[in-house]
Order: C-alpha cells, then sequence, then structure tokens
C-alpha cells in the first residue's frame, strides 16, 4: 500500500510539473490584446455558404492566405508576388528613400500591426516584415498610380489588363485579406506623398469607388479596406438608426423572397445608396450593388457584434 501510495504522488507531482510547464508563456484571457483585433478570419459556419467570396482570387495580402497553394504549378498568387515586387521598386524609386528607412518604420509598427490580426502570426519577425513591408507598398504604389492613370498610359501591366485590376480590387476588400489602414496611411505619410497627392482616406476612396457603393468618403481613418467600405456606405445613407439601447429587437425578419411572394415589388433607385430603403404603396427602391461587397460587410459585421452587445 505504501508503494502503491508513493507511486501514485510521485505520478501526481509530474502532471503537475507539466501542467506547470504547460502555462510557463500562457498569459490570462483578457491581456491576449482581443480589443485591438481587427482582421478575422471568416467564421466557418459563414464561409461554408460560398467559400469562394470570402477567398482572394489572384493576389493575397497578409498573413492568412499566404502560404496557399504553395508548389502547385499554376499559383496565381506566387506569380504575383513577383509583380508585388515590380511595385515595390517603383514606390523606392518614387519616394527616394531607402530600403533601411522603411524597414525601420515598419519595425516600430511591428507590434501594433501582429496585434491587429485575431489569429496566430506563423512568421518570424524578419519574414513577417517583408510581407508587411511588400503588400503596403504594392498597394500604395498601385492607387498613385491608379489615381494619375494618365501617366501610366500604356505603361502599368494592371492598368493595361482591366480585368486583372478588377480581380486585385476584389481581393482587397476581402476581410480575410486586409492590412491595417494605419499601417498604409502611416508609410504614405513617412514617404512624403501627402504632401504631393491627396490624403490616403481620399486615394482609397477615388481607388476603389468601382466596388463602393457609397457616395461619401469617411471622414475618420477606418481599421482597413473592409471597415472603409461598410463606413462609406453608413455615411452615404440617409437612414440614421436611433442608439443601440433605443431599437427594439427584431423577432421575424423575412427575406426578399419572401416579401415578394407575399405581395411586395421590388425597383431600383440609382439615385440612392442601397441602405435607403423607402417604402411607397407596394414598392421599396433599392439600388443594384455588387454582391461582394454587402456579403463582405457582412461578414466584417459579424466580427463587430461583441462591441454592440
Amino acid at each position: 500500500m505504501e508503494g502503491q501510495s508513493s507511486d501514485s504522488l510521485s505520478e501526481q507531482q509530474c502532471l503537475e510539473t507539466k501542467l506547470t510547464k504547460m502555462l510557463e508563456n500562457v498569459e490570462p484571457p483578457e491581456t491576449c490584446g482581443a480589443d485591438k483585433q481587427c482582421i478575422y478570419r471568416v467564421p466557418h459556419r459563414i464561409r461554408e455558404t460560398n467559400p469562394k467570396a470570402y477567398t482572394p482570387r489572384i493576389v493575397s495580402i497578409g498573413p492568412f492566405h499566404k502560404a496557399r497553394d504553395v508548389g502547385k504549378e499554376d499559383n496565381v498568387l506566387e506569380s504575383m508576388e513577383e509583380l508585388k515586387l515590380k511595385y515595390l521598386k517603383g514606390f523606392l524609386n518614387r519616394t527616394q528613400r531607402s530600403m533601411k528607412q522603411l524597414v525601420d518604420k515598419l519595425k516600430s509598427l511591428e507590434e501594433s500591426i501582429q496585434s491587429c490580426y485575431a489569429a496566430p502570426i506563423k512568421y518570424n519577425s524578419d519574414d513577417f516584415l517583408k510581407m508587411i513591408l511588400i503588400d503596403a507598398c504594392f498597394i500604395i504604389e498601385l492607387f498613385l498610380r491608379r489615381y494619375r492613370r494618365k501617366d501610366w498610359k500604356g505603361k502599368d501591366p494592371l492598368l493595361l489588363k482591366p480585368w486583372m485590376l478588377d480581380d486585385v480590387k476584389h481581393d482587397l476588400i476581402l476581410l480575410e485579406n486586409q492590412l491595417p489602414f494605419f499601417v498604409l496611411e502611416q508609410l504614405y505619410n513617412f514617404t512624403s506623398m501627402n504632401r504631393v497627392f491627396p490624403p490616403f482616406l481620399n486615394i482609397t476612396f477615388y481607388c476603389l469607388k468601382s466596388l463602393n457603393p457609397g457616395t461619401v468618403c469617411p471622414t475618420e481613418p477606418p481599421m482597413h479596406f473592409t471597415d472603409f467600405l461598410r463606413s462609406s456606405i453608413i455615411s452615404s445613407s440617409t437612414f440614421h438608426l436611433g442608439a443601440l439601447e433605443q431599437c427594439e429587437e427584431i423577432e421575424h425578419l423575412y427575406s426578399a423572397s419572401q416579401l415578394s411572394e407575399a405581395g411586395l415589388k421590388f425597383k431600383t433607385d440609382q439615385n440612392k445608396c442601397f441602405v435607403d430603403l423607402h417604402y411607397e404603396d407596394v414598392s421599396l427602391p433599392l439600388l443594384f450593388f455588387v454582391v461582394i461587397v454587402m456579403i463582405t460587410s457582412m461578414a466584417w459585421e459579424q466580427m463587430l457584434r461583441p462591441q454592440w452587445i
């Protein structure tokens, strides 16, 4: 009995030691920085309905899709990485900044950048900063060329291929395919582009206008491009909700198909923001919009819901 008790005590101590070691580098949940997270993976229950709607077509931005399809013969994302380097070179030539200056700037922002991603970053510091630098400079240089398109007519590889540029813009608004907006804005200002061009917020509004059902540029910097579209749509609307605590819970929410079957007639109104819904007799004016913008914004709003509770 004494031997068995001694063995049991030894096993218990071993278990305690293992558990203690497991917790050596573990922080309590309230210290994980969840309040700073703004770039998420789309929840499986939403993604499974239409995976392609949330997946980049030709360009990966940020860490979530970087390793996708690596090694495949026909890897479109990988081929775009080569094109990104050309835009990085163009940005360096434009700004006359050294690589060291850009790296030092991003190094000072590294902790803040990583805290924006709601998933573990599986890159070491150098690889992470390299990815962010290439992606950020690619976006800024592309936007500047798009803004002054006439200067690059017949020269820029993306501006020469409208279908390809459309795919890039599509990918830039996807929730899983984001950089924090402050990274783009700070690099833009650090390289003094704000002295030559309008503020980066206005440049963004101009370059994404073909995908944006909103007609007003947000006044406050967004968290990222997905948030930018949502903010623009809300800012463009003349329909204003009251405070959350003043709103009544909707118990029955009917789809457009159900309303149509019940006798409602829908029509488009090209002069209104699509969230401005008006009931007139049996017509409900709606503005036709790009489906991807709507479902991306809805996925983003799902991530914002805890802030509303």
